[in-house]
């Protein structure tokens, strides 16, 4: 099969839910990026899964995105085949058991925010630590996102996956394994739903904290203007801001670009930015860091695609 056979297959199965060189800028928390090749939606774990196994047996690269936030999509566009997962994994489940424990099972595409509003109406306790960090449970899990407050390590009690192969499994707590922003699993995988272990708790206290962190997060975050979030990593005993501020870097600006006066770990879109603007600002800012520190910023966003714009 070869790779127009492989689009013809593909489209005959999504229908209208597949379609071909699509700008994703627009889907993007960023607004840039070039199109991607073929992007579908599924809405089943078992269209992932067929997907997965069809470009596993032509070699044809896949990718899985939810919010599309903390990624960089450069401008020459996606190569292979991308899933968007929106509809169709926004289960929002609670068992509630004996001694205050609560079972909250979710679907990968809801928002964080989503699932932190619906649980502190429902009065379960314990997702605070994600209250205003953007993006989907499903990239939440796959980062361990998280904030001073706590990370997804703490709450998981089992996900939901498609793996390499092209199958669907269950992986229980104690066969995640963790690092800092990051799930590891063998070999590559799509998280489609998950259980978090959680607690009860009084919905109008759980609600005023969640609403104190947004605010905070508002006051110190420049929610106004396009980004992917939190751009770096946090080196050891440190924190990115910190270092880029203290290089004097705050409003360098790179043709669209801009490290944000209002917190320097967040490089914003200050209007009509390319994604070359901002990885030229990602490696202007991570040398500059280097050269004064000593010290090598490790981007927290994924970078995908193709610098080229093709034609």
């Amino acid at each position: 099969m070869t790779g127009s056979r492989l689009h013809t297959r593909l489209a005959e199965l999504f229908g209208e839910r597949c379609a071909f060189g699509v700008p994703m800028a627009p889907l993007t928390t960023w607004q840039v990026g070039g199109p991607a090749d073929c992007l579908l939606r599924p809405v089943t774990a078992e269209e992932i899964a067929e997907v997965v196994r069809l470009c596993t047996a032509e070699n044809e690269t896949f990718r899985v995105f939810g919010a599309c936030s903390n990624l960089l999509i450069l401008d020459g566009g996606l190569r292979g085949v991308t899933l968007l997962m929106r509809q169709g994994f926004e289960k929002f489940e609670p068992e509630f058991r004996d001694g205050g424990e609560v079972v909250l099972t979710v679907g990968a595409a809801l928002l964080s925010q989503t699932v932190v509003d619906r649980s502190a109406a429902a009065g379960i306790d314990g997702l605070q630590f994600i209250s205003g960090v953007p993006g989907t449970i499903g990239g939440g899990i796959r980062m361990n996102a998280g904030t001073y407050l706590g990370d997804f390590s703490q709450v998981l009690r089992e996900i939901t996956v498609v793996d390499a192969d092209g199958k669907i499994r269950r992986v229980p707590r104690d066969k995640l394994v963790y690092r800092y922003r990051g799930l590891v699993l063998d070999g590559s995988f799509v998280v489609t739903e998950a259980k978090l272990e959680l607690r009860r708790g009084e919905a109008a206290k759980i609600r005023a904290e969640v609403d104190a962190i947004i605010a905070s997060r508002h006051s110190r975050h420049p929610w106004d203007l396009p980004s992917g979030g939190s751009t770096f990593k946090n080196p050891e005993n440190d924190h990115a801001g910190r270092l880029i501020e203290a290089a004097g870097l705050k409003g360098f600006q790179i043709g669209g670009a801009r490290v944000s006066e209002k917190h320097a770990n967040f490089l914003v879109n200050v209007g009509q930015a390319k994604a070359a603007d901002i990885l030229a600002l990602i490696e202007h800012v991570r040398q500059t860091v280097y050269d004064r520190f000593g010290i090598w910023l490790d981007p927290e966003v994924k970078i995908l695609g193709e610098r080229d714009v093709q034609g």
